[in-house]
Formats: C-alpha cells, structure tokens, sequence
C-alpha cells in the first residue's frame, strides 16, 4: 500500500499526524500504539523501505505461542508516524487518542518483501515490553494472524527478574567462601536475613466486609453532605497486605480479572484495605461498564481504580470513623499511587454537581453524609442520585428469530419476596459476539417452566435465573414493563437473588 492512500485519508489542516513521504533512510525499528479510536485497538509497524508496514491489532500482541491474533493489514505509514502520539481530533479519519504502548527494533528472520508476497513474515522484536519472535501469516488480505514464537523469551520484566536472581546467587556463593562464614558466626545467616528481607506488613484487621449501600433518590440534599461521581464499573474492596486479593460485592475474588490492579496495589509500603470502582475510561474520559467488560473478555488490561474510601490502615479498623476523617487518610496514602489507582474527588455542592454531570452524559453522582461512618447497610447515609435509569435485572429465559437465530431478546425482572417479578423483554444493545455468548451460556441452564411470578409468552426458551445483566430504560409504563430498555452487559459480580428493584428513597 502506497503512502498516497493514507495522505487521501487524511486532512492535514485539522489533524496533529505527520504528512506522508517517502524517507528513503529506513531503519529496523518497530512500534506498538495504542489507539483508543471508535474501536479500541493496537497498531503495529515495522519500518520497511521508507514506510512503515502497519497492521491493526484488534487484541494486540500476545506471548502465548497457542494464541493467534487477527491483525488487520493497513494502508503504510510515514517513518515520522513511530513518534506520533496525541489526540486526533472528532471528525478525522481514526479520531481518538493515540499512545505509544512500545517501541525499539527488529531483525527480519526472512526477506520482508518475499514474505509479503508469500504471505509469512517472521522477525524477532526487540523493544521495552516485548522481545523475543513472532510472525505474521496471511489468512485472506487484508487479514492475517500474528503468533508469537516458542522462544522461551518472555518480556523484559522478567528477564530482569532472572538476572536480579543470577545476582543474588552470585553474591551467595561469595559469602559462602567467605572467611566469616555462618560457622564462625551462627548469627550471620539470621542476620543477613533481616537485613535483605522486606520489613512485613501489619496484617488488616478483617478479611471479608459487607459494603455499604446508597440508596436511590431523586431529591439532591442541601447541607450536611459531600458529593462524588457514580462511577461506570465493578465495586471492588481491596484488601493489602503482604498479600493482594480483590473482592467483587458478592466477595468473589477478581485477583486475576484486573492484573494490573493487582500488581499495582503491590507498590504500597501501608497495609490497608480499600473501597472503590474499577472502571475502562472512554476516549471522553467517562467511565463505561460496556467498555469494561469487552476488555476483560478480550484480556485487554487497561483497567483503572478508582478509590473512594479507605476501611483500614496500618492494622486499624477505620470504619468508626467519619467519611471526611476516612478520606484525609485516604489522601495521604494516594499521594505516591501509580497512574492507574486514583482517589475518587469530592465537592460540597451537590445541585451543581448533578448538573455537571448530567452535561457530561455520566451516569449520576452519590451524596454521603459528612460524620457518617461505614456500615455494611443501606440507608440515608449514603445516596445516589442518577442522571438516567438503569440498573441490574435477572435474566429467566431468552427468544429467537429469523433474523437472530442464536439470540433475540431476552426476559428479565427483579425478585420480590423469593418470587421472580418479569418485567419486561430487551432486544436491543447486543452485538452478534454479545448474542452467540449469551446463547451458549444459556445452553446447560434451560428449563421446562417460567421462572417468573406470571406466564409471558409461548416463543420463550426459559433458563434457570443464574445471570445478571445490567439495562438501560426510559421508564416503567403503568403495568409494571420496562419502556425502551437497552443491554449494556453481564455484571458477574452481583448474585441474582440480591437483585430487587431500586425505588426512589423518600
């Protein structure tokens, strides 16, 4: 592909990308950017003839040799663009922010331009996140695959930590030639010991805690109350020690869904334990619970925590405390947090907050009362007022159609007193992926009869009410059904049986 097709895509007057020409001093560089366009995804280059031979990676690259990612075979770029990070604005060709994710050189382990004709291109990438080999291979143009390699290189990370072990075996085979070895002196190995081993942690006062609830209201208070956004996300506790463990509100253990977080929480020197919301950012920096959880199924971990309370510090239950006591703690622990933990910010101006947010499309804001402390109940203390309605309902049976034959809507509503309220169909918010999944999740979970208190329809395939899924509505007409509802998503983090319908508090 000609640089002449991207410069035809392009207006240069209205977007920060370098022109298209021809750099006839190419070198062997390659790099990864992260594009969070209308459909988030990674773009990857090779610097190739004076161009940059660029592909879009839906997944982005992975270091199993057993995972094959779709990389999609773009028109070439300028050399100038292995720089290029910024905003492209609305309105241009692949509008979004673009991020450098990595970059450094590589070695073609065949000709490149025979393998453009073959169809099989393989090289070995040298950068700050990935090293090691991989290749690309072509399925139908413009769609190929790219597979790492079984080279046994993992990323840099941890190629340092083997070297750091290297290190410390060789200084352990020094001290042990060493003329004060541990028989001259019994204590040394203790010693050593306590002088390279991190000091522990204290040890959090609980291990399991009942979070505290808001309760719905259309009414903002005046006084006597700090306001924070609602955030997009999954409510997650977590709990640090010398250990991490992050628990969903149903206390299921998400350590492994949001890797980074975890890693992350691993930086702080404090033991404590903290309350907030992991969220995706869109490129509008909002929070969105659809964004999640496609990264999370993708394995895309760009994830962020948001904190907004702490229950415990150093070993000391906090949840006696006040919220205003609890959050200048929270504050001082935050100061050093890496980029991705945030502290969630407050204001004391509730009615201008409902309306910046409701300008800025967000889902709503949640009032907390200033000497309230943290119980695991719902109740005035905590409020939350929302811009639109939405919540969680179960999901009890499913239909097709001609047109979608793995899924068309499916039937949900709320548990009432241990009976199963229907409220209505939703058809709309689904991808065809969204749909095949839900179709083969419902698969082993299917039933004769209606879980629901009254009887729907006959076109119902009705499932055992295990699933929970998040919807958007206008509102509920006069006999009790959802008016324009919309999917957003599974919350696996909510049990089925919790979910009630959310009434506004008087």
């Amino acid at each position: 592909m000609k640089l002449s097709t991207y410069n035809k895509k392009r207006d240069f007057k209205n977007t920060p990308e370098p022109k298209g020409k021809l750099n006839s001093k190419s070198k062997k560089r390659f790099v990864i950017q992260h594009h969070f366009a209308r459909k988030e995804h990674y773009d990857f280059r090779l610097e190739h003839n004076g161009v940059l031979l660029s592909f879009a990676v839906p997944k982005g690259l992975s270091e199993s040799p057993t995972d094959k990612r779709l990389a999609v075979h773009v028109e070439d770029h300028p050399i100038d663009y292995i720089n290029f990070k910024g905003v492209i604005p609305q309105g241009n060709y692949g509008a979004g922010t673009v991020e450098i994710f990595d970059k450094g050189t590589y070695t073609p382990l065949e000709d490149i331009d025979v393998g453009l004709k073959k169809g099989h291109i393989k090289f070995a990438l040298k950068g700050k996140r990935f090293e090691g080999v991989w290749s690309l291979v072509r399925t139908d143009e413009p769609n190929w695959l790219i597979i790492k390699s079984n080279d046994e290189i993992k990323r840099k990370s941890t190629a340092k930590t083997n070297l750091k072990q290297d290190e410390d075996n060789k200084l352990e085979t020094k001290n042990s030639k060493s003329k004060k070895n541990t028989k001259s002196n019994p204590h040394s190995s203790k010693q050593k010991e306590l002088i390279t081993q991190k000091p522990r942690k204290a040890k959090n006062p609980f291990a399991s805690v009942e979070v505290k609830l808001a309760k719905l209201t259309d009414k903002i208070p005046s006084k006597d109350y700090i306001f924070e956004i609602k955030y997009d996300g999954y409510r997650i506790v977590a709990f640090v020690d010398n250990t991490v463990k992050l628990r969903s509100q149903n206390n299921k253990d998400y350590s492994s869904k949001f890797p980074n977080i975890t890693e992350s929480l691993k930086n702080f020197d404090e033991s404590m334990v903290l309350d907030g919301e992991v969220v995706v950012f869109d490129n509008d920096g909002k929070s969105d619970f659809g964004l999640l959880t496609d990264h999370m199924k993708a394995g895309i971990c760009d994830f962020c925590y948001v904190v907004f309370d702490i229950l415990a510090l150093n070993g000391n239950d906090l949840r006696k405390k006040t919220i205003i006591e609890r959050k200048k703690l929270l504050e001082n622990v935050m100061k050093n947090a890496p980029s991705n933990i945030l502290i969630s910010s407050f204001v004391k101006n509730g009615k201008k907050s409902f309306e910046v947010a409701k300008k800025l499309g967000l889902e709503g804001i949640v009032a907390k009362k200033m000497d309230s402390t943290y119980n695991g109940e719902r109740d005035n203390d905590w409020l939350k007022i929302k811009c639109y309605k939405r919540q969680e309902f179960v999901i009890g049976g499913y239909s097709i159609s001609e047109k979608n034959k793995d899924l068309s809507t499916i039937y949900v509503g709320y548990y009432k007193k241990n009976k199963l309220i229907f409220v209505g169909k939703v058809g709309t918010g689904f991808d065809n992926d969204q749909r095949i999944e839900l179709s083969g999740k419902f698969k082993n979970i299917k039933r004769k009869s209606s879980p629901f208190d009254v009887f729907v329809d006959d076109e119902a395939i009705w499932v055992s009410p295990k699933y929970v899924a998040e919807i958007q509505y206008a509102e509920f007409t006069k006999s009790g059904v959802l008016r324009q509802p919309s999917f957003l998503g599974l919350r696996t983090d909510k049990k089925a049986k919790e979910i009630f319908l959310e009434e506004v508090n008087d």
